[in-house]
């Protein structure tokens, strides 16, 4: 009676804390956000910045905000952090030499009465040449590219009174402690989890619904490529006048780097619009139709349940499956890696261990298969391989007296190794098949040829795009890190940056993502060297050592080559700790480790729905 008892006390201190911990997050993502509400007329696509600060601050970009703005458009609205207590507004309209309009500007904010921008007092303190207030607004040309104005902010408070979000509060305390009741043996075996990922392919057909074409980084030149292959299907000669629109600004085209994404996708579109879905979302749904595998895996599999924990904890990832890009089709490789790795019946295990020849030739070509596809994806996901090998040796290793020798496994292992990377050379033996021994050259004259001039191989160094060569330029590797802000670019981009990275969540939700992914983290790594075997820690060790290598060597291509802090390139990071989760799943079926990684989820869902959704450009 007396364990009871304590089992309910502590049962209702956990679902207190619940619904702490979410009316907490109600109140810092809704009620203490301003909403803007722009009215601007500009003649090319370009941004609007707005920056606040206390009477005794500076300006930093910490506490700003952006939109992006389009010729054809003039209404915009994004939300800020709460502005109480801040004195000075500063408005960067533009980022061109031309002149705009600025129509109306409005901010309302919870608990504080709504300000309309007076026009007449905003005060131009930098490139800014004649302006003026008209009937149709704040007319102004810009004399340089960085022109803004100064604001003096006045927020007048209304009085106190119980609002519709106090009873929203209540409502969500109603909903967590109902949800705990209804879920809490769905801890058991990772039941949450096929549940959790099905929610996120709602979205994820969603976003691919409603964004607009090119809406997504590069998008552009990822249909193009994919487009090319829906009537093709060997890869095209390099300079063929078809595929010009295939080429990005660094003249560089997706069907010249050897990925078999372009080629499957293609095909898959040719299926999706003979069901008279419309062509851009045809282009869509194959990364879409990976991740429903992934949630029948899931309902299937508890190892695939453990192994699919890291698509809970970023909106990113589930990003990259709603549009056409090639980093859904290498992690869900990936994905079906891991799975063979930790699953006890895998195909894996049978061409490794079956004694019977007959018996091994099946699985031995589906893990030849999937070797040949992980070959052939993109340098960053090399650590996810060198992964998956230690695995396999260290699986040598620890074979006993009763199945094959080592010698055997050795054998087993080199075989299949030689068909995937005689599948993977099938795919570029194509390429040169088309193109012929002088690829690289013939590549290296296309970039010449349609490259912008700031990307151009021949353009002098310092007419070159500013993002490039820092370390030639001499600028040091600190400047990168604590200047530029390396990590925490690479972090807030890996964790729900969408759009050309113009559509953000506010600083917060990156604040509390670090710290819960710090603590998740912390969590797993402890969890497998305190209470997993010899090789589990291992495996461990080898996945730090990667990711580690993963960080340096994206850090080192952004001062060598070009500065792009963009989280999505760590993602195998992600996919190699799915190989630990997998293996330790028993260790992992805890209360804590379910509330860890429920934080970073709920988070990933406020950012995908409220943010992404919410703001993403549409047709």
């Amino acid at each position: 009676m007396e364990t009871t008892g304590r089992a309910s006390l502590q049962w209702k201190a956990f679902a207190v804390f619940l619904c702490a911990v979410a009316c907490s997050y109600y109140y810092m993502f809704f009620m203490d956000r301003a909403q803007v509400s722009l009215e601007i007329e500009v003649s090319q696509e370009t941004f609007f910045k707005l920056y606040w600060a206390d009477e005794k601050q500076r300006f930093s970009e910490k506490k700003s905000a952006s939109q992006r703005l389009y010729p054809e458009q003039t209404t915009y609205d994004f939300s800020l952090p709460g502005l109480g207590g801040h004195a000075w507004l500063r408005l960067d309209p533009i980022q061109y030499s031309a002149e705009a309009v600025v129509k109306n500007i409005t901010i309302t904010q919870q608990g504080y009465k709504t300000v309309t921008v007076s026009l007449e007092d905003l005060q131009p303190l930098n490139q800014i040449g004649d302006s003026a207030v008209t009937d149709e607004g704040l007319k102004f040309s810009a004399t340089g590219t960085d022109p803004f104005f100064l604001y003096p902010l006045q927020l007048e408070k209304e009085p106190f009174q119980v609002t519709d979000d106090f009873l929203m509060m209540a409502l969500i305390c109603v909903i967590v402690i109902v949800i705990a009741v209804c879920c809490s043996s769905l801890r058991r075996n990772f039941g949450f989890v096929p549940i959790m990922l099905a929610m996120v392919l709602v979205l994820i057909l969603t976003m691919a619904k409603i964004s607009a074409e090119n809406a997504h980084p590069d998008e552009y030149v990822h249909l193009a490529a994919t487009s090319y292959y829906t009537s093709n299907w060997l890869p095209p000669a390099i300079g063929d006048q078809t595929i010009q629109d295939t080429y990005s600004v660094y003249g560089m085209s997706r069907l010249n780097n050897g990925e078999i994404y372009y080629l499957v996708a293609g095909k898959a579109a040719v299926f999706f619009e003979n069901l008279n879905i419309d062509r851009l979302l045809s282009l869509r749904l194959f990364n879409v139709s990976l991740f429903f595998i992934i949630v029948l895996l899931t309902v299937y599999s508890v190892p695939a349940r453990a192994a699919a924990l890291p698509f809970l904890v970023s909106p990113q990832i589930w990003y990259v499956f709603s549009y056409c890009t090639s980093d859904a089709l290498a992690l869900f490789i990936c994905f079906l890696a891991t799975f063979e790795l930790v699953r006890p019946a895998s195909f894996l295990s049978r061409a490794l261990t079956a004694e019977s020849l007959v018996r091994r030739i099946i699985p031995t070509l589906l893990i030849s298969l999937l070797l040949g596809l992980l070959f052939l994806l993109k340098n960053n996901y090399y650590p996810f391989i060198a992964l998956f090998y230690v695995c396999l040796f260290w699986r040598i290793l620890r074979s006993s007296s009763d199945g094959p020798s080592r010698a055997a496994l050795l054998v087993r292992i080199v075989v299949f190794t030689v068909l995937g990377i005689g599948l993977a050379g099938i795919r570029v033996g194509m390429d040169y098949y088309v193109n012929g021994a002088d690829r690289s050259e013939k590549i290296l004259a296309m970039q010449e040829k349609t490259a912008r001039d700031m990307y151009k191989p021949s353009t002098p160094l310092q007419e070159k795009h500013a993002s490039l060569h820092k370390k030639a330029r001499g600028i040091p590797l600190k400047s990168l890190i604590v200047k530029n802000k390396w990590f925490r670019k690479t972090f807030n981009t890996g964790f729900g940056h969408y759009g050309y990275f113009t559509v953000a969540a506010p600083p917060l939700y990156y604040e509390l993502a670090r710290w819960f992914a710090a603590i998740v983290l912390i969590y797993i790594l402890g969890t497998v060297f305190i209470r997993g075997s010899t090789g589990d820690s291992m495996i461990a060790i080898a996945a730090v050592l990667l990711s580690v290598a993963l960080i340096g060597a994206s850090l080192y291509h952004s001062w060598t080559m070009d500065f792009q802090a963009q989280g999505r390139y760590l993602f195998p990071i992600l996919s190699m700790f799915g190989v630990l989760l997998g293996r330790c799943r028993k260790y992992f079926d805890t209360r804590l480790f379910v509330l860890s990684m429920s934080q970073l989820y709920f988070l990933g869902l406020y950012s995908f729905i409220f943010v992404a959704i919410m703001n993403i450009p549409r047709p």
